[in-house]
């Protein structure tokens, strides 16, 4: 029995360490001098309210990506801060990881990195990256930042979460109209006359959770509060927001926007921090699905305790079978009795079944200035051995 308490004693503590947000800063500084990233960042340090706060300088790479691994799937929303230049460590050059390098994981493990000084990912230890780090990073197409002395003016939020912050000109402004898929903006300190210019300015993936953040993107102005602003977000915003639990379901399998190769799978999802119970929602209709409450009897499927969604068998959703080539929405809305902020309506989540026939088809179908050596290629069905290929410049031939 004395073993058993003191495991039950070290399992509790370290479950209570856990739930506090760590900060790292990686001190290399790029658009302005480093002795003011010095400065700046230790004002950070003695400031920010967190559990931890550590400080890496361009020496310390491989300690850094060792704190983001450990910080990778803790189960609590940690912060980095970048100072204009992103590590080799954790991005290698020049984007020769674009896919799957450490900080990518870690931001879509939930976490936020946030940056002052040169555009974010934009410069690394060992090379410029340029514009395509960012998009690699946070999984979209294109990002768009070439500004200029573009003023921007304090919001109501900046002035609640950041009275320090004051009206000024940025160099790399957030561009609103550049964001795509679940990427959203979640806090907009200040904005620029157009309504579609930011920063400081918070961006939100509502799927992975992850965040990144741009406070004084501009060149050469050491004298630009970093510290102080930085901190007030981190104790006034970040830490009372995120420093302790996350409400919200995530990490949905199968994954948001993936294809299943078969007809049955067996769905969950990570529960959020407070969840004692779970409203769940399936349906072939995103809108459906999207405004659904527990009085929609075609969508919702109930209440439950278990973190798991049988789909396309008997006994859970879709019995009868997934269908191929059909896409399926579902969402999970995260449920604490007796807590007034409670339900947490969560993110729709999508799948899509492989279907029986060909598809995904290379050209395009309709596709036009396709060149005359062109290789067609094509996905297969579900099954598929064998291709049996029809080819011509008549429709009604083919």
């Amino acid at each position: 029995m004395k073993k058993i308490v003191l495991v039950f004693v070290a399992t509790l503590a370290c479950s209570t360490m856990a739930m506090a947000s760590s900060i790292a800063i990686s001190t290399q500084a790029n658009w302005w001098s480093q002795s003011a990233a010095d400065r700046e960042t230790q004002e950070i340090v003695d400031n920010a309210n967190a559990s931890s706060v550590e400080r890496f300088t361009s020496s310390q790479g491989a300690a850094l990506a060792d704190w983001v691994k450990a910080h990778t799937g803790d189960g609590v929303s940690d912060l980095l801060i970048l100072c204009g230049v992103i590590p080799e460590s954790i991005y290698p050059a020049v984007n020769a990881q674009p896919d799957g390098s450490l900080v990518e994981l870690f931001l879509d493990d939930g976490n936020c990195i946030i940056n002052t000084g040169d555009w974010i990912f934009y410069i690394g230890s060992a090379g410029t990256h340029g514009s395509a780090a960012l998009p690699y990073i946070m999984d979209i197409s294109a990002m768009e930042m070439w500004d200029d002395d573009t003023p921007v003016y304090v919001t109501a939020e900046g002035r609640q979460y950041t009275p320090s912050l004051k009206d000024f000109a940025t160099d790399r402004a957030i561009h609103f109209d550049a964001l795509e898929g679940d990427w959203y903006a979640e806090l907009v300190l200040a904005l620029a006359a157009d309504g579609n210019r930011a920063e400081p300015v918070i961006l939100h993936n509502s799927v992975t959770g992850g965040r990144v953040g741009f406070f004084f993107q501009t060149a050469d102005q050491d004298n630009d509060p970093r510290g102080e602003v930085i901190s007030e977000w981190i104790n006034n915003w970040f830490l009372p927001k995120l420093g302790g639990t996350d409400p919200f379901a995530r990490k949905p399998n199968p994954k948001n926007g993936s294809m299943i190769t078969g007809t049955a799978v067996q769905g969950s999802w990570g529960a959020g921090d407070l969840a004692t119970q779970h409203d769940v929602y399936f349906g072939e209709s995103y809108d459906e699905v999207s405004a659904a409450t527990p009085d929609d009897a075609a969508v919702y499927v109930g209440r439950q305790a278990v973190t798991q969604l049988p789909m396309g068998v008997a006994g859970g959703v879709a019995p009868d079978g997934l269908v191929p080539g059909k896409t399926y929405y579902w969402r999970v809305d995260e449920v604490a009795e007796g807590n007034p902020d409670s339900p947490w309506t969560g993110p729709v989540w999508s799948f899509f079944v492989q279907p029986l026939t060909a598809w995904n088809p290379s050209p395009p179908d309709g596709g036009v200035y396709v060149k005359p050596d062109k290789v067609l290629t094509w996905s297969k069905g579900t099954g598929a051995i064998y291709h049996m290929i029809y080819f011509g410049n008549s429709y009604d031939e083919v």
